[in-house]
């Protein structure tokens, strides 16, 4: 990540609150309430809201977590919010749970725009951004597949692609293709960028897990890793040559490709004590689904969102606006709570590396 001088001791951690219909502005306070109460927040911490003070006290009523409002900064569980936006300004405060209109869809926009701002001025040290409703992240008339392409084309540290990784699990995933249709896939194996993305995912091991030398598995993109070619050829004529050059490389060890079936029935044998799987800090799947449907069954709700290629840290929790659990206090913080201190983590990281 892109080094700036470093002109503080404190941390300032910047939220979203997603869609305001969702779940996000609500798991924002009870996330908060519960890092306090283990005492896994520093004093020296800051925090600031793109957007109202309103939005957020509303989203402490609609979670039961007691909310005290001065001006425009909300205290939650002793910790000060300072919202960035006049209540007036803000036509997500008055958006009811679940239900979503044009007022939901503005405000998740621009609270997003304001954090990406934000961060490019050095106003915080990492943005948590809740979850919101893909299809309307709409600006200035480019349809953005995600926050991550959304945040990165502000805040990316090079002019190449993102890369969205995944921490929770004993070793932290990472996806080559991400928000585009399964019949694209293919269109975008190639050597230069499946390389790109494993060094990406390595410097990630090694960045937020510490590992000097990290451990990639690179997975198939077809069945069965294209058994040979019979079932695709992208393994034989890209992945496996590409492989064989980087094994020479001498600040990671990669391997593959290996069928994403048969890795992570290891991955379940070696949990119970019966398997052959040696240590592994990092796994790339090819695609969006082959990836993350395995691991959000290993990291059981505690997974979160990294985006690594960005100036400035950027995490969310690992699940949708959950529509359906907004406003009803079912809806589990445990991914807002790790993204937190994921934010934590990088945000620390790249302040000592100033």
């Amino acid at each position: 990540m892109t080094a700036l001088p470093r002109h503080r001791e404190f941390i300032t951690l910047g939220l979203t609150p997603g869609c305001p219909a969702g779940v996000g502005p609500e798991l924002l306070p009870i996330a908060i309430t519960q890092l306090v109460d283990d005492g896994a927040l520093p004093h020296s911490l800051r925090w600031r809201f793109f957007a109202s003070a309103a939005l957020l006290v509303r989203a402490c009523h609609r979670a039961k977590v007691q909310a005290v409002r001065q001006h425009n900064t909300v205290t939650v569980a002793g910790c000060d919010v300072v919202c960035t936006v006049d209540d007036d300004d803000d036509p997500g405060r008055l958006v009811e749970a679940g239900v979503v209109n044009d007022d939901a869809l503005v405000c998740q926009r621009d609270s997003l725009l304001r954090a990406i701002a934000g961060a490019a001025r050095g106003d915080v040290d990492a943005i948590i951004t809740a979850p919101v409703r893909k299809a309307a992240l709409v600006v200035a008339g480019e349809q953005f597949p995600g926050q991550t392409e959304l945040v990165h084309q502000t805040l990316r540290d090079d002019d190449g692609p993102p890369l969205m990784v995944f921490s929770g699990a004993a070793f932290m995933l990472g996806l080559h293709t991400v928000h585009v249709p399964l019949s694209t896939v293919a269109e975008h194996i190639t050597a230069v960028a499946v390389e790109r993305s494993v060094r990406r995912l390595a410097e990630a091991a090694r960045a937020f897990l510490g590992v000097a030398r990290p451990r990639v598995v690179v997975l198939g993109v077809n069945p069965h890793a294209g058994e040979g070619g019979l079932l695709g050829d992208e393994e034989v004529r890209i992945i496996t040559p590409l492989l064989q050059r980087l094994a020479h490389d001498s600040d990671f060890d990669v391997v593959g490709p290996v069928p994403a079936d048969g890795f992570f029935a290891d991955v379940a044998r070696h949990a119970r004590g019966t398997g052959t799987m040696r240590s592994v800090q990092a796994v790339l799947a090819m695609h969006h689904d082959q990836g993350l449907a395995p691991y959000k069954l290993l990291v059981g709700g505690d997974g979160v969102n990294i985006t690594w290629g960005v100036c400035v840290p950027r995490t969310s929790p690992d699940h949708g606006t959950a529509d359906a659990l907004a406003g009803t206090g079912r809806a589990d913080p445990s991914s807002t709570k790790a993204a937190i201190l994921a934010a934590l983590k990088l945000a620390d990281a790249a302040l000592e590396r100033r």
